[in-house]
């Protein structure tokens, strides 16, 4: 704990982890806890690997990055920077990562191992950080579907937009051959004196 300075002590009783803590349950907590650094490119968590840590930003910028498939690339889908949580699911459930997590800058964490938390010495502190837990993954899931909705209208917007351009252009061409009509009627004068001739002669025979 003495490891941090106080502006990162600061930045880490105001993360959503640790900010609900009693300060009794905030010492124990920090007391499993490290100071870590990882320079850039550095990888704090690999995708399908069993890790004991998480962890809190308190500087810097992280990745996360998901494999596609076995082939390809990890995707980059997101980043986290200061007072975001990496990997705090596996608290509830230490199973393996979900995600490669990859330094993009030099980044300042604080480390915990969740088989410490999970010592009977600190269950105290385990049970106030899982309650945290479930909170963040509550807002995070809310944050998800909001997202899915914006994308949902984005996309049906985006769809009325390329509907009403559809229907200008046939009103556009409608409107063009309707010129061009004209303008062939105009420029050939004989062609419209006979159509109006055939008019005349359909009218007749109607009269008759």
């Amino acid at each position: 704990m003495s490891d941090f300075s106080e502006n990162e002590k600061n930045i880490l009783k105001s993360s959503p982890l640790l900010n609900h803590l009693s300060d009794e349950n905030y010492q124990a907590f920090m007391k499993i806890s490290t100071r870590s650094i990882f320079g850039k490119g550095h990888i704090l968590l690999k995708e399908g690997e069993l890790n004991d840590a998480f962890f809190i930003i308190v500087s810097g910028t992280v990745g996360l990055y998901k494999n596609e498939n076995t082939t390809s690339a990890p995707v980059l889908i997101g980043t986290l920077t200061a007072r975001e949580t990496i990997d705090e699911m596996r608290v509830i459930q230490n199973c393996t990562c979900a995600l490669t997590v990859i330094a993009i800058e030099t980044t300042v964490v604080l480390q915990t191992s969740i088989s410490k938390l999970h010592t009977l010495e600190n269950h105290q502190g385990h049970d106030a950080i899982v309650t945290s837990v479930i909170q963040i993954i509550s807002d995070r899931l809310l944050h998800s579907n909001e997202t899915i909705l914006n994308h949902i209208y984005e996309k049906k917007r985006k769809n009325k937009q390329i509907l009403g351009v559809l229907f200008g252009v046939l009103v556009l061409f409608i409107f063009l051959c309707e010129v061009g009509l004209g303008l062939y009627d105009t420029l050939n004068p004989t062609h419209f004196c006979n159509h109006l001739n055939s008019l005349s002669a359909e009218s007749t025979k109607v009269g008759l």
